[in-house]
Order: structure tokens, then C-alpha cells, then sequence
């Protein structure tokens, strides 16, 4: 996952862990269509290929929430909440999907 996160990314972008099962990527001087656009990439690359295991095979997917700096988020604080309100709606939606929170 952290490999397929990373071929992704460009050098200026940071991922990391937040909690237990989620991971933050700060994707600099992008908005939200080009945040969204790297967030269904990623969905995509990470279902496409199931995670081996022994002599088992195990599809993973994701389920993605996204935000962006806006004129109304006043920190980073407002940020993470709203891309966590954009993951429970991936979550709530179906998930193995991509939602702007």
C-alpha cells in the first residue's frame, strides 16, 4: 500500500499515518479538482492489485475523503474535519470510493 501510495505522489507531497487505520496525504499548491483527480488514482491502484499473503490473495480497497484549502478553512484542524466528514460519506456510500468532505 505505502509503495503504491508513493508512485503516485509527487516529491513535494507528504503521506502519513493518522490513526489507526487512515493516512493523510498533503498534496502542496493543489486544488481540490487535482486533489480529487490523485485521490481516484490512488482508489484505483490500490484495488487494482490484491495484497499477497502466504499462497492467499486479498483485494483491498479504500474508502477516501478529500479536502482543500478554501477561504473558509481557517486551519488545519477545519481541514481534517472536513476530509474526515468526506471519508464517513465514502464509507456511508458504499465504500471502494472517493468523496470531497
Amino acid at each position: 500500500m505505502a509503495d503504491r501510495t508513493r508512485s503516485l505522489l509527487r516529491r513535494s507531497d507528504t503521506a502519513g499515518r493518522y490513526g489507526g487505520e487512515e493516512f493523510t496525504l498533503i498534496l502542496l499548491e493543489t486544488d481540490m479538482d487535482g486533489a480529487m483527480t490523485v485521490a481516484e488514482r490512488l482508489r484505483r491502484a490500490i484495488a487494482a492489485e490484491a495484497v499477497a499473503v502466504d499462497r492467499w490473495r486479498i483485494p483491498v480497497t479504500v474508502s477516501i475523503g478529500v479536502s482543500s484549502l478554501e477561504d473558509d478553512t481557517r486551519n488545519h484542524e477545519d481541514l481534517l474535519k472536513q476530509a474526515d466528514s468526506g471519508l464517513y460519506a465514502a464509507k456511508e456510500g458504499g465504500r471502494d470510493r472517493v468523496v470531497a468532505g
